[in-house]
């Protein structure tokens, strides 16, 4: 199963003012101040908890960067302090649209306020669905992909894998753990996960996929999607934290100067491996 990254946005409270989805970064922009202006908290985002400060990058991230620009990195081909910067410089446009003092606020506190109608807008993924509706089951929620782009047709949605399954070969009991598979992964089985969790079946089959993902589901048809960047971050080097740490002191020189400073550091054994294969292999 997969999830769907971006924004979600109070599909009645958008209806009632009559607010229109953006399809490039101006035009977001323009609906946040639109939104302000007639007395609407934007966004909630919950940055104390570290790990959230991740959704908003990793959506814009899909939009501005090369998919592959770790790799890209590790070849010394180019610098996170050029790939990154205008990820950098929006994220901290976003901010200016969230609740006063976004770092004292956690994730669940982030999902009540959204589920309590004290925001327009979300910017998490499907996964926080679930979440959200705990604590306002009726709440009609839509979602768009984040427009990062400052052209239409430039967006492409943040999608990753939330659970998948294996057995390991030296499993003893490989028939009954095959068993217990061919059950989970019974078309029935799975639209019940995804009713539930407003999950991306990764199944090539007809599914119906939940209303709140109706603005991503052309993205999804299509296979526009991009997995997130982050996990191909090394956990030592604290990528969410060190964002969390950027938004608060809004220095992006400072900010892309550590990253490319760490990433070489907790990347080199990485980089001497690609180093080593291309030398013997070449582009092969």
């Amino acid at each position: 199963m997969a999830n769907a990254a971006g924004v979600l946005y109070n599909r009645d409270m958008f209806e009632e003012h009559g607010w229109e989805i953006p399809e490039t970064w101006e035009e977001f922009m323009d609906l946040c101040e639109e939104i302000k202006s007639e007395g609407v908290l934007p966004m909630y985002f919950g940055f104390k908890d570290t790990w959230t400060c991740l959704a908003p990058w990793n959506a814009l991230a899909v939009d501005l960067a090369p998919a592959d620009v770790c790799k890209q990195v590790n070849r010394g081909e180019t610098k996170f302090t050029d790939e990154y910067r205008e990820i950098a410089e929006k994220m901290l446009q976003l901010v200016e649209y969230g609740e006063e003092g976004p770092f004292a606020y956690g994730y669940n506190d982030a999902c009540t306020a959204f589920a309590n109608g004290e925001c327009a807008m979300y910017t998490i993924g499907s996964y926080a669905v679930p979440q959200i509706k705990s604590v306002n089951p009726d709440m009609n929620i839509d979602s768009f992909v984040m427009p990062g782009s400052d052209e239409k047709g430039g967006n492409v949605l943040n999608s990753g894998v939330d659970l998948q399954f294996c057995v390991t070969s030296e499993c003893k009991n490989k028939e009954a753990a095959y068993e217990v598979l061919d059950f989970l992964l019974d078309n029935d089985n799975i639209q019940m996960y995804l009713d539930d969790q407003n999950a991306v079946p990764c199944k090539d089959d007809s599914f119906k996929l939940a209303s709140e993902v109706d603005g991503m589901t052309e993205y999804i048809e299509q296979g526009i999607m991009s997995d997130y960047q982050d996990h191909y971050y090394p956990s030592e080097m604290a990528v969410d934290a060190q964002i969390q740490t950027f938004l608060i002191n809004q220095d992006v020189d400072a900010f892309l100067a550590k990253f490319d400073k760490d990433w070489l550091r907790y990347n080199r054994d990485i980089i001497r491996l690609v180093e080593e294969y291309e030398a013997a292999h070449g582009n092969e």
